[in-house]
């Protein structure tokens, strides 16, 4: 592509085509569609627009996998979204799957999808603030044939918006209306999709109350999960009625909901699989109980910071949910050990468990609990201090599915717990020792050789790592997105330059410091040569880097398009 862009032009241009085309591989057009999904998922959009421009060949081959297709601000790079949809509607017609989220796309951009992908079954405008009522209208009007559809933080759409795109889309099965403006009086509005719709996010309506989710549930016997997270008026009674089909429901911060309420759905809803209730004040270790006695399917569930869970109530949760998988237990000091007992013993498949400030678990109990649920893949334990480097080995021997591990103020970890964890945990994709101040570049060499598929990594505080080993650990780990080096004090302009040689992926990344930390770490000549190569960098932390000039912090955001946020 390059070649024709430096050397096309005039009349030429058949004969450089040509000759293009023979330089092209002459088994490329013999890949099959999955192939060529796959290879066209890692570029971004400018660079998808320019695939079917190289040849013939390349433009028979790239077109026909296009079926679904995610654009965000950062993926533009400055390229007007209108304009990029003009251009995907003339290389992809059949597109059937568009997700505009975080496009930040307003009124023009919905006219020009609606005019150009009339074969869309499923549309994600969720966080796109700038749309109103009548755009939802239009596209009730233009895409009628709609399954699935996210107006999620969209915070203007209200009743009325709603009710002009139902009058259009009778078959949608799917409809996420989180945070949009929509009140019991909106909900009348779903009988016309009763018979479609499965799937209902209404997370802070805040205007939403028992009498119109009660009603709401007699409407739609289909439905099989319901988000109702943040609705503070609604009780957990309203879901009494509710159909036998729901699996996954989410209460989380619905302050109102009580015991009784999730004892009424866990009983009138003997099929649950989720259910979330993080930050429900009133629930006790009597919820726990009900739902171990009426939902044996239960897979997930979330407690975290709710109010009075013990081992008792885990306990009695284990022994009746066996199928458990998922649970978050963050906020609870009064569990200790005893609930890891208890959840090793009745939950061995058990692959995701939050700790996160039970301060009163222990490394045996985290040992125990790994010997018996090989198949953990996430464990947080940040803030549980009597954990360390005893739990990490176990983890390490037992585990070799852990995907993710959150150990940040946890008890000490030091250099050969993590050469362990690394070499029994080869999948690591998420690692979190911050503050872990007894590691060294050791502990980062066993990553960089062991796990390659890291994503996510945070050392803060770890104030004996040097640029030797971050500079390893950035070249051995390409996938990188996520990198905590906030107080790494010894690192130097040497770490920054690594990682702009080696980690295009990444978007998020902290250098800061604390006020005379003597922070060397971000200087003006390297963040421009990270912002230069790091296209899809959103976040930067760049606080208390003295040596850091507000002009350099300008010349960045013109770089990454203003798309990035920095901290300073």
């Amino acid at each position: 592509r390059q070649g024709v862009q430096q050397r096309g032009g005039g009349g030429g241009s058949s004969s450089l085509g040509g000759k293009m085309e023979a330089d092209i591989p002459a088994g490329f057009s013999r890949l099959d569609v999955d192939t060529l999904a796959h290879v066209a998922s890692f570029l971004p959009c400018s660079e998808v627009l320019g695939l079917d421009c190289v040849c013939r060949e390349w433009a028979c081959a790239f077109r026909p996998p296009r079926l679904s297709l995610h654009i965000t601000r950062v993926s533009l790079r400055g390229t007007p979204l209108s304009s990029a949809l003009r251009a995907f509607a003339r290389r992809f017609p059949a597109l059937s799957t568009l997700s505009l989220r975080g496009s930040d796309a307003c009124g023009r951009d919905v006219g020009v999808l609606c005019t150009s992908f009339r074969s869309l079954i499923s549309l994600d405008l969720s966080g796109c603030d700038a749309l109103q009522d009548a755009h939802v209208a239009a596209i009730g009007a233009a895409l009628p044939q709609l399954q699935m559809l996210s107006l999620s933080g969209c915070r203007d759409v209200s009743d009325a918006g709603l009710a002009a795109l139902l009058a259009h889309c009778r078959s949608l099965s799917s409809l996420l209306l989180g945070w949009c403006d929509i009140s019991d009086f909106g909900l009348l509005s779903l009988s016309s999709i009763s018979t479609s719709l499965t799937s209902l996010d209404l997370s802070g309506c805040a205007m939403l109350t028992d009498r119109g989710v009660a009603a709401l549930m007699r409407r739609c016997p289909r439905l099989a999960s319901l988000q109702l997270e943040g609705c503070r008026e609604v009780s957990g009674w309203a879901l009494a009625t509710v159909t036998p089909r729901l699996r996954e429901l989410t209460l989380s911060g619905a302050t109102l909901v009580t015991d009784a309420g999730v004892g009424a759905v866990a009983r009138a809803c003997t099929g649950l699989r989720q259910i979330a209730l993080r930050q429900c004040r009133s629930i006790s270790d009597a919820a726990l109980a009900t739902l171990a006695a009426h939902c044996a399917s239960l897979t997930a569930l979330d407690v975290a910071r709710c109010g009075v869970v013990t081992d008792r109530g885990v306990s009695k949760l284990a022994a009746g949910c066996s199928q458990l998988a998922s649970l978050q237990l963050e906020g609870h000091a009064d569990v200790t050990d005893a609930s890891l007992h208890a959840l090793a013993a009745g939950c061995p498949k058990l692959s995701l468990l939050n700790l996160w400030v039970c301060s009163n678990v222990t490394d045996a109990g985290v040992a125990a609990l790994a010997q018996a649920c090989p198949n953990l893949t996430s464990l947080d334990v940040r803030l549980c201090s009597k954990v360390g480097a005893v739990a990490v080995s176990a983890l390490a021997a037992h585990c070799p599915s852990l995907t993710a591990l959150y150990t940040e103020r946890a008890g000490p970890v030091d250099d050969e717990a993590v050469v362990r964890l690394a070499a029994g945990c080869p999948r690591l994709a998420l690692l979190d020792l911050g503050m872990q101040d007894n590691l060294t570049d050791a502990a980062l060499l066993a990553v960089a050789e062991r796990c390659s598929q890291l994503r996510s990594l945070s050392v803060a505080y770890c104030k004996q790592l040097t640029d030797a080993g971050v500079s390893t650990l950035v070249a051995a780990c390409p996938q990188l997105s996520t990198l905590d080096l906030n107080n790494c004090t010894l690192l130097t302009q040497t770490t920054l330059e690594a990682i702009a040689a080696h980690c295009p992926r990444l978007q998020s990344l902290d250098l800061g410091g604390q006020p005379g930390s003597g922070q060397r770490l971000a200087t003006d000549a390297g963040l421009l040569e990270l912002a230069a190569a790091c296209h899809g960098l959103r976040s930067l932390n760049i606080r208390y880097c003295s040596d850091v000039s507000a002009e350099a912090v300008e010349r960045i955001k013109d770089l990454l398009c203003a798309n990035v946020q920095v901290r300073q």
